[in-house]
């Protein structure tokens, strides 16, 4: 089968793969998809006036990725950061705490210092993935100051329907995930479930403890949908996961613990949606999250350095959206609650909370520059938030963005607008030991909140060619207050330095970023490349930002070939070498020896993952997936997992 389709490669018969194939409709479609989060309201991908990313279905299932992390692992411009913590994602330069996760539009609790693990998100029930890159508190509020990460879910399109997918590899990673549902009449029901389990996995076996830890993780969900009319649909969905991590780590003074840490996340929302006129929508939903971390460290041969902590953290979320048009003007305006509760054996007084409470209104104007349908086209919208902290007061948000067409083949978008990040309970409240890395950090009651201002320009431009695209952008970021972590004495492995926060630090990103997506001469072939250059720069210590790559490549290639039943997608990318701050606070996250403080650059590294598919008749698919091929990684700077191979089979009916 391998066979018939490398000769058509490499003999480029476009004309045989024509006749075979008909267009790829997430291609042809593509501009015409239905995306939300660059408005909070339905917008073709074409008519957004802030640019925004999608990542399909049919593209998740083609690159293999189990979980958000993976899928993201490299998506252009996109960066991750692996600590013990989770997996963290950064955009433009800017880390986990300043970019937004959410699910269906609503926030996720759970954030494990300031980081959001990717790991906890299944994509089993993921229609597409949305990523806004760019100031975004306008809409959204606070933590949206380097862009949004949304996550839609499918809903049920058939009377019945289910699939079952299957997986198993390298670090005898195992991951079973099934999903059923059925329409009828205006009633809808959707429930899934799945299970995934990972050995740990060590970059240097020499030692006792551990690069990464093994996993098994528990999910399962149900919707519920009603839609009387097409005028209106009232929604329930509930979820529950489960995650257990089992790893070992080794203290500077050579001691050796085990440590056990359960997370536990239940997510319950009711909302409905109705037109009340032909040009006016209303939205009301509200929201619960509750979010369970459970960290045991345990010390082989004595209990000195034993340690057990148990955190609560309750998310209460209320919105009212009202979308009208009012002939060239799309108004969204709304209001938004948002409580949060942390019950901790860390805190000194438990527990603690707070209340915010947004106002948003966004314009998006059709300006008429011709009266020519075909002639140039202009968009203006400029938004406004204030948000109003029980603990921090008041934050405006404002943001002006447009988006010029100068002909069918040119794009032009640019906005410019201000965010704030109030900071976490972590940073705070909490105090945290890590007994196995030798250090406790201390939160501070005193810290404000961060602000910050934004500039983004792009430009697209699609040449006449079938499936080509070139897209370039431009960013600046400067943040002001910084919350920094400051050390408090110098470090004894016998008595662990304690760290702490200050709002000290003034720092800025910028950088620019060049797509290019390229129909190859056969059918259903593109090759996608990009390049980011970044320059994060830490004004207070006139010094580059911890862990920022300055340069990093994208490619992908994907191929179909039907007469073969054949699909194979392959993605790479070059990561240039990395800044980090070793011996003192500046370094915290990276400390593992005592000093003065030195830099150090991480080596750059190469990065290959591969999935090739083939479908049988029936809705049968078996694949295999090769990830980190090179076997980039190491202990101290990259600890992700080394290379391996995954084999599967999936069933949709």
């Amino acid at each position: 089968m391998i066979l018939p389709l490398v000769a058509a490669l490499l003999a480029g018969q476009p004309n045989d793969l024509s006749t075979a194939a008909p267009p790829e409709p997430e291609e042809t479609d593509r501009r015409t998809q239905t995306v939300v989060t660059a408005s909070r309201t339905e917008r073709k991908l074409e008519d957004v006036v802030v640019a925004t990313e999608v990542i399909t279905r049919k593209q998740i299932e083609a690159i293999g990725a189990r979980d958000l992390g993976q899928l993201l692992q490299q998506h252009p411009g996109v960066e991750l950061v692996h600590t013990f913590r989770g997996t963290g994602l950064r955009l433009q330069g800017l880390d986990p705490e300043y970019v937004l996760v959410l699910v269906d539009g609503e926030r996720v609790s759970g954030r494990v210092g300031t980081t959001l693990d990717l790991g906890r998100f299944s994509l089993r029930d993921v229609e597409r993935v949305e990523v806004v890159k760019g100031p975004a508190a306008a809409l959204y509020g606070a933590d949206a100051i380097g862009g949004v990460v949304n996550l839609i879910t499918r809903r049920v399109q058939r009377p019945l329907e289910a699939s079952v997918r299957g997986v198993f590899g390298t670090l005898l990673e195992g991951d079973v995930r099934a999903h059923a549902g059925t329409k009828q009449g205006p009633f809808e029901v959707r429930v899934g479930g799945g299970y995934r389990t990972r050995d740990p996995y060590d970059w240097e076996p020499g030692d006792a403890a551990t690069s990464g830890a093994g996993l098994k993780r528990f999910d399962g969900d149900v919707a519920l949908s009603y839609s009387p009319d097409d005028r209106s649909r009232l929604w329930l969905r509930g979820q529950y996961n489960r995650r257990d991590e089992a790893a070992v780590d080794l203290n500077p003074s050579g001691a050796v613990l085990d440590r056990r840490q359960r997370q536990e996340q239940f997510d319950v929302s009711l909302g409905g949606r109705k037109r009340l006129l032909e040009d006016t929508h209303l939205l009301v939903r509200g929201h619960f999250g509750l979010f369970r971390d459970q960290l045991l460290q345990d010390q082989r041969g004595s209990r000195g350095l034993d340690d057990y902590s148990q955190n609560f953290t309750r998310l209460y979320e209320g919105v009212v959206q009202a979308d009208h048009r009012i002939g060239a003007h799309a108004l969204t305006g709304g209001l938004e609650l948002l409580g949060e509760r942390l019950d901790s054996m860390r805190l000194a007084e438990s527990p603690v909370g707070r209340l915010r409470g947004g106002a948003f209104v966004q314009d998006e104007w059709d300006v008429a520059l011709s009266s020519d349908d075909t002639g140039p086209r202009l968009k203006v919208a400029p938004g406004f938030r204030f948000d109003l902290d029980s603990q921090f007061g008041g934050a405006p948000s404002p943001r002006l963005a447009l988006k010029l067409d100068p002909s069918a083949a040119l794009t032009v978008r640019a906005s410019v607008g201000l965010g704030f990040r109030p900071p976490s309970f972590q940073e705070l409240y909490l105090r945290f030991a890590n007994q196995g890395i030798g250090y406790i950090v201390s939160g501070n009651p005193k810290l404000t909140a961060e602000r910050s201002a934004a500039v983004n320009v792009g430009v697209d431009w699609r040449p006449p060619l079938e499936g080509w695209l070139f897209s370039a952008s431009g960013f600046h970021t400067r943040l002001n207050n910084l919350i920094n972590i400051t050390a408090g004495g110098t470090p004894d492995p016998d008595n662990p330095v304690t760290f702490t926060y200050e709002n000290v630090a003034r720092a800025y990103t910028q950088g620019v970023e060049v797509n290019g997506r390229f129909k190859l001469p056969v059918r259903a072939t593109y090759l996608d490349l990009a390049y980011m250059l970044l320059d994060a720069k830490d004004l207070t210590r006139g010094r580059p930002l911890e862990g920022r790559s300055r340069h990093r490549v994208n490619a992908q290639l994907s191929t179909r070939y039907r007469p073969l039943n054949l699909e194979a997608v392959v993605r790479g990318s070059w990561v240039g070498g990395r800044p980090y701050y070793l011996g003192s606070a500046g370094g915290m996250a990276n400390v593992l020896g005592f000093g003065e403080e030195r830099e150090v650059w991480s080596p750059s590294y190469f990065d290959l993952e591969a999935t090739v598919t083939y479908e049988f008749r029936g809705g049968f698919e078996v694949f295999v997936n090769g990830y980190n091929l090179l076997n980039a990684g190491d202990q101290q700077f990259n600890p992700r997992p080394p290379r391996g191979v995954l084999g599967g089979v999936q069933w949709e009916y």
